[in-house]
């Protein structure tokens, strides 16, 4: 049934009779799978219309979703560079720290074409 979410995530109202019919199950199963998800407020179903869409909780989620996507499809630039990291130091890159949580300097190379989050260095 999560087809039935991508027929749905316009928002907009769909009859049972079209949403049954474009993924091909019994409408009386559709129906009470309505029932049953729209308890959890997933789905808005509207029993004496026959129609449903998309909960607005479940909504704002998915549009939250995609803009986080867009937000990292716009982040193009590649990123390299080298640094040598003395033990127990730090250094800042992108607003990220980096820590060398080791007794040893340590060399790291690194390539990225995402955001950095957050980067690491320990004893194994």
């Amino acid at each position: 049934m999560i087809r039935m979410f991508a027929i749905l995530e316009d928002g907009a109202w769909h009859s049972l009779n079209e949403i049954a019919e474009e993924l091909g199950v019994p409408i009386e199963k559709l129906a009470h799978y309505c029932e049953n998800i729209s308890k959890h407020q997933v789905i808005e179903y509207d029993v004496c219309s026959g129609k449903v869409r998309i909960g607005h909780k479940l909504m704002s989620m998915i549009m939250k979703l995609r803009a986080d996507e867009e937000a990292e499809a716009e982040w193009e630039r590649i990123g390299a560079g080298t640094a040598i990291i003395p033990p127990q130091k730090n250094f800042q890159i992108q607003g990220v720290t980096v820590q060398n949580m080791t007794e040893q300097d340590l060399k790291i190379e690194f390539t990225f074409n995402t955001k950095l989050k957050e980067i690491v260095i320990s004893k194994a």
